[in-house]
């Protein structure tokens, strides 16, 4: 997978943390004041100076390795050898816009934009619920007033049933915080929903969709022709 495909891919995620609460610290690191209660370092700026960038990751808080692997073997030794575990993986995967998506890809399903605090509020106790853990409602409300993202979520017979982000970064599309809750699931709801938000990257003038896929979603994403780009695996102290 081309290099700068990739850098795209991790640039748009954390671009998107940016636009959340955070503090720069030493050694190129940047942290997360609130959730999603991340600490890290740009593609470029990743070293192997795991016993260094330990010290400064606070408890709670996941240090992503981008590319994890042969190329960050040393890392992750260090990592490790200071208390921290894996506590998150998942798969960077890009989608080349090559076809046509209708934007009436779904018939039972509207999607639209969270307009307000209460509608906030609303769309993270849902995306909460389709992920297991709590989100912070006052993040989620200045995301929604950000021009470069939208906060959207699913209606089925005007009952909200999923949730996502978008967010753009030059001609990558990221989508984000895509779910169903669990009692919602296998009803095709997540393939219905990420049918209308390929049309809607469409739309804005996307030339490619990013995400990063759990093990759970993997297998949709593969089936929409989504590619592999390369394994993230986030750190945290045991």
């Amino acid at each position: 997978m081309d290099a700068a495909l990739a850098h795209a891919n991790i640039e748009n995620l954390t671009e998107l943390w940016r636009l959340m609460d955070c503090v720069e610290l030493e050694g190129g690191l940047t942290q997360s004041t609130r959730w999603p209660y991340r600490c890290w370092q740009g593609i470029d700026r990743q070293t192997e100076d795991g016993p260094g960038v330990s010290g400064q990751i606070p408890a709670g808080y996941l240090y992503p390795v981008w590319q994890a692997g042969d190329t960050t073997t040393r890392l992750e030794q260090q990592l490790q050898q200071k208390g921290l575990e894996v506590g998150l993986e998942q798969l960077a995967m890009i989608l080349p816009l090559a076809h046509d998506y209708p934007a009436t890809a779904s018939p039972r399903l509207e999607v639209s934009r969270v307009r307000n605090h209460r509608e906030a509020e609303a769309w993270a106790e849902l995306c909460g619920r389709a992920f297991g853990y709590q989100l912070d409602t006052g993040v989620i409300d200045h995301l929604r007033q950000e021009a470069s993202v939208e906060v959207l979520w699913a209606f089925r017979k005007e009952e909200p049933v999923a949730t996502a982000i978008l967010y753009r970064t030059g001609p990558v599309m990221g989508l984000h915080q895509v779910g169903v809750p669990p009692e919602l699931q296998g009803q095709g709801i997540a393939r219905e929903l990420m049918l209308i938000l390929l049309a809607r990257a469409q739309a804005a003038g996307a030339e490619y969709v990013c995400l990063q896929a759990s093990a759970a979603g993997e297998p949709l994403y593969r089936r929409l022709g989504f590619l592999s780009q390369f394994r993230i695996r986030s750190y945290r102290r045991t």
